[in-house]
């Protein structure tokens, strides 16, 4: 099986995901880019201990529009209408980074065999787990990039998925690792 790695953006109101939505199933989405699309998968992919590779992803408001717009690599992608946002008119309270499993409860009583990230748990590190690095957020009284002030990981299912701690380096900026492999002996 070809593992794939998928350009995913979710949104939602009040913090329920029963009023959100992903990808282009989210009313209002403009996609502008006719190459990369919300949903769609990325390349190329890190190798578990080989080749390494990075995406920059970023979603920035447009001070002039108030739109929200979603860039990789520095390529628009889309944005999302300030009519559509209107709570973010002064910018996000939250901002949450890392991957996500949809388990449905139809795996015959077990948990998903899905991996996330590269399939390893995110303490085996370097060259084998996923990780976002250099995360950083816009300060909008400045409008600039900043390194966010208070930070929590969350993972509700350790033994499937995990993260370490958030650490800072000059190289890497604020960085995390993170991931899993789903269903295994510690994760029924």
């Amino acid at each position: 099986m070809e593992i794939q790695t998928y350009l995913s953006v979710g949104w939602m109101v009040d913090g329920s995901v029963n009023t959100g939505c992903y990808n282009l199933q989210c009313p209002g989405f403009v996609q502008v880019n006719h190459v990369i699309a919300l949903g769609g998968t990325a390349s190329p992919i890190s190798v578990y201990d080989g080749p390494q590779y990075q995406m920059a992803v970023s979603i920035f408001k447009d001070v002039k529009t108030g739109h929200w717009w979603l860039q990789m690599q520095g390529n628009a992608i889309g944005y999302w209408p300030s009519s559509l946002v209107p709570r973010l008119a002064n910018g996000a309270e939250v901002v949450q980074y890392g991957g996500e499993v949809f388990d449905s409860g139809g795996n015959g009583g077990g948990h998903t065999t899905t991996e996330m990230g590269s399939g390893h748990f995110g303490g085996e590190g370097e060259r084998k787990a996923s990780v976002f690095k250099n995360i950083q957020v816009v300060d909008p009284a400045k409008n600039e990039y900043v390194i966010p002030q208070h930070i929590s990981g969350i993972a509700d299912r350790r033994s499937c998925y995990d993260l370490t701690a958030v650490r800072m380096t000059q190289n890497w900026g604020l960085y995390f690792f993170y991931g899993g492999p789903g269903r295994n002996p510690n994760c029924p």
